[in-house]
């Protein structure tokens, strides 16, 4: 898929980002090349003021070559885009001769330019047109180039000059010495991209997860030479892990000790070669049959020295004109057949070639004993993989493209169409559009989606579902499938990432433990900064994990079912939940926007009595549309763990017919909102849910000013002052739930002491903040949960405004730790080295008391926003 005309297979190089520097030198550079760097402009979903990060696994909406740096936005050298979008561009720059090289950068907005990883100039800001310039010492040869630029609004333009050794003046470098990629099928997709804000969520909540699920165990089962870019794999019964790989010998390897954990028992053995791009194995009966672009093939071991004899023709005869995306995905076997699938051809952008052939596109069913083949199914695009689902059905990954605004993954079944209007079938007007299980929402929950495959038993929570690879948006992905009226649907989930590379294929071992085979290529068809090829295991290792388990359809919203129950204290309501949905409709072009993009009134949510299930109401459910559920960071575990990805995708084919389900919210019994539980560890309230008893004005004798109680919370409800405990603490553990309106302020203090002035002048504050809707939220040093203007919280770990959120303060003499929603999200010592310069650089450099006292008071801060607490307890 997305594959270059040409083939080589490149060095596991991380590509060069604004964090991460690139490999020192280029040792290893394509081997077909063309004068040029490649650009992408990608189009943001909101305003910035400096070079920004993106979230990962998004495409480019402008994807070109270009000559030479020097772009002007009204030539349209940044496409269709006008204002608010971000440029990289990458490639090579070869230097004829060493010595130093001086660079000029002219930009407006910000620019940076940076070789082999190292920044040579930067000049990033909103600022008018303007140069800088920047020196380096270069040897002769090739060197990797990044250069990545952002227009605010306005003009833009950017142009990069240089003056070789001994020369007097700058010069536009020229395009002789740039080189790119030759071939490269430069896709593109519609529609803003999300950026990273400066305090990223945690991983799993609105950008991909970051690492391996920790239910599972990874091992990398590949021997340390054998680096396989693997197109299919399969094991035949005596164990061995058949991997056909996707590299110009078109070779087939036997690999054993891939079950086991001895590193030195296992071995790669080469078996078959010269295949043409083989992009799928299945082992039938003991015997290997290999999925290539023109024919499906079985290989012959006659002697059984361990090595391929005969190559027997299984299948053959699906048209194709040459194209090099004419790929033929599979095979599998069911009901004593083949299926594969067959891509359709593609030209410049990826957009579909007009005409396409016969056939191409569909799904066929091949006799293994005559080698004839029928269509079963239309309409597919890309198809990569095809694999056993729910139900024993056969499930596609269809890559987003023309006829395709969005990846998706498909049920196959007899005499369906699929979308893609590419072939021109008779009678194309009269086939019935089958809709998706479920749409993969690019650089959302998807962007190259691989073979999809059925979670054994064995698994947990997970067995029975669907989960796949995808290669340019990394890890896996799972689907949990139901069928309504015969119709399947169900919600797409992240699920782990952490890999060697994209992954490609998926195979389920003799052990029960799933085998990932990554992979790679140039353009849009990787992950970023991942390998190109990869074997790894994975085995359920049975560690409990809170994660959303499955979306069910209901007439009137949605169940959710966790795989832990939610915490006893936890009463979620519709603040807790977001819903949002949207529509696709195919058109020729390649990808497509979100259509009717609304968000969906809450209008209750209600747990089970064992906290296993959510019941969330909404005020309309409508078919045709892609809801994405979204659930707060304060809906935490027994455990007091947070979602491991608290979204999910869910595909509303068919609405249910209504169903009596009657529900129940636990509440806390207690008046103060303890439970027994943490009662018998040792916590004692501050707040008794009934009266202000134990608290004064911060400064002042009497009864507090500005706070009340109000339905068993403490509010601040007017101007009044600091809340302060008339008890003092020295190492404690404070926890506490709070909740702020939009855009709202406040925060909790302690070791205050009685000094005179606020409680600034001697307590350090765990902040409270709507962190998206108040300005101090674009500061990670001023952000909810970090220790203000002093420690920036880990991540951005809030509840929705309104919701609750559940903190911990936990203080053992000098060493104090912040947690927020099960999260620990900043840790600092009093009083050390580190603490001492921040103060000093800080605006409590000039408070001798700051941090100091060794006991004090509680100080809940009154910011002049409506703050609300509960279960407020301590233990000393």
């Amino acid at each position: 898929p997305k594959k270059p005309r040409v083939s080589y297979r490149p060095r596991a190089e991380a590509t060069p980002d604004l964090a991460r520097p690139g490999p020192p030198a280029v040792d290893e550079p394509p081997t077909a090349t063309e004068n040029g760097l490649g650009l992408r402009v990608y189009a943001l979903d909101q305003p910035i003021a400096r070079l920004t990060k993106l979230v990962p696994g998004q495409t480019a909406n402008v994807h070109r070559l270009i000559k030479t740096i020097d772009l002007d936005e009204d030539r349209g050298d940044f496409g269709p885009l006008r204002d608010n979008y971000l440029a990289e561009i990458t490639g090579f720059l070869v230097v004829e001769r060493a010595g130093a090289y001086r660079f000029r950068l002219t930009c407006d907005d910000g620019a940076r330019f940076a070789l082999d990883g190292a920044t040579v100039v930067d000049f990033d800001g909103i600022h008018r047109p303007g140069s800088r310039d920047g020196k380096v010492e270069l040897r002769a040869g090739m060197h990797r180039l990044r250069l990545d630029f952002f227009e605010a609004w306005g003009e833009a333009a950017l142009k990069l000059e240089w003056a070789p050794p001994g020369a007097a003046a700058f010069t536009v470098v020229p395009e002789s010495a740039f080189l790119t990629q030759k071939g490269e099928t430069r896709v593109t997709s519609p529609g803003p991209k999300r950026t990273l804000a400066a305090l990223q969520r945690p991983p799993g909540d609105g950008r991909p997860l970051d690492d391996v699920h920790p239910s599972y165990t990874l091992a990398t089962v590949r021997p340390d030479t054998f680096e396989p870019a693997v197109g299919g794999m399969d094991f035949l019964p005596d164990g061995r892990l058949v991997v056909a790989c996707w590299d110009p010998e078109g070779s087939v390897y036997l690999v054993e000790g891939a079950t086991g954990d001895d590193p030195a028992a296992r071995k790669a053995t080469l078996f078959a070669r010269g295949l043409n791009e083989p992009t799928g194995v299945k082992v039938v009966d003991g015997r290997i049959y290999v999925a290539q672009k023109p024919e499906l093939t079985e290989l012959i071991d006659d002697d059984k020295d361990g090595t391929c004899d005969r190559y027997r023709t299984v299948a053959s005869g699906w048209p194709s004109q040459g194209n090099y995306h004419e790929f033929t995905f599979g095979p599998e076997w069911k009901d004593g057949a083949f299926w594969l699938c067959l891509a359709v051809a593609i030209g410049d952008g990826g957009l579909s070639s007009d005409p396409q052939l016969p056939d191409r596109g569909s799904i066929l069913r091949i006799d293994p004993a005559t080698g004839d083949y029928a269509v079963v199914a239309r309409g597919v695009r890309t198809p990569n993989g095809i694999g056993r689902g729910p139900g024993g059905d056969l499930y596609v990954a269809d890559n987003q493209g023309g006829w395709l605004p969005a990846s998706k993954i498909v049920r196959i079944r007899p005499d369906t169409f699929h979308g893609s209007k590419a072939v021109r079938w008779d009678p194309l007007d009269r086939l019935r559009d089958t809709p998706p299980v479920v749409w993969l929402p690019q650089g959302e929950i998807g962007n190259s989606p691989s073979q999809p495959q059925l979670i054994p038993d064995g698994h947990g929570p997970y067995a029975g579902q669907l989960v796949f690879g995808d290669v340019t948006h990394g890890g896996l992905k799972r689907v949990f499938v139901e069928e309504i009226d015969g119709t399947a649907q169900g919600a797409a989930f992240r699920f782990m990432q952490g890999f060697e590379a994209g992954i490609n294929r998926l195979v389920v071992g003799p052990d029960g433990a799933l085998y990932a085979g990554g992979i790679g290529s140039t353009g849009n068809w990787q992950e970023d900064g991942k390998g190109w090829f990869g074997l790894q295991r994975l085995r359920f290792n049975g560690t409990a994990t809170f994660d959303l388990r499955a979306v069910r359809a209901r007439s009137d919203g949605f169940e959710i079912e966790l795989t832990a129950p939610l915490h006893d204290a936890v009463s979620p309501s519709p603040a807790d939940v977001r819903v949002r949905r949207w529509r696709y409709v195919a058109t020729a072009d390649y990808g497509g926007p979100k259509l009717d993009e609304v968000d969906v009134p809450v209008e209750s949510v209600a747990r089970s009595d064992d906290g296993l299930r959510l019941r969330v109401k909404l005020g309309d459910m409508r078919p045709g549309f892609v809801h994405h559920l979204r659930l707060s960071a304060g809906l935490v575990s027994t455990a007091g763990s947070p979602l491991r990805g608290p979204e999910a995708w869910y595909t509303l084919n068919v609405v249910p017919k209504p169903m009596d389900e009657p529900q129940a919210s636990p509440r806390v019994a207690a008046t103060d909102g303890l439970l027994d539980a943490e009662r018998a560890a040792g916590f004692k309230p501050l707040f008794d849910g009934k009266s202000l008893d134990g608290w004064r004005t911060h400064g002042k004798d009497g009864a507090p000013e500005g706070w009340r109680v109000v339905d068993g919370l403490l509010m601040r409800s007017g101007p009044g002052g600091d809340l302060a405990t008339v008890a003092t603490f020295g190492d404690f553990e404070l926890a506490f739930d709070w909740a702020l309106p939009p855009g709202g302020n406040s925060g909790v203090r302690f070791r205050v002491d009685d000094g005179p002035g606020d409680a600034a002048q001697s307590g350090p504050e765990f902040q409270l903040l709507d962190n998206a809707g108040h300005p101090d939220g674009g500061d990670p040093f001023t952000s909810a949960g970090g220790c203000y203007g002093l420690y920036a919280p880990k991540y951005d770990a809030t509840a929705f405004p309104g919701a609750w959120n559940q903190a911990r303060i936990l203080v053992r003499g000098r060493s104090v730790e912040h947690r927020l929603n099960g999260r620990r999200v900043a840790a600092y010592e009093l009083g050390s080295e580190d603490w001492a310069a921040r103060v000093k650089e800080s605006k409590f450099a000039d408070r001798p008391r700051f941090g100091r006292a060794d006991r004090g008071r509680i100080v809940l801060q009154d910011h002049g926003d409506a703050v609300r607490f509960r279960r407020i307890m301590i233990r000393e």
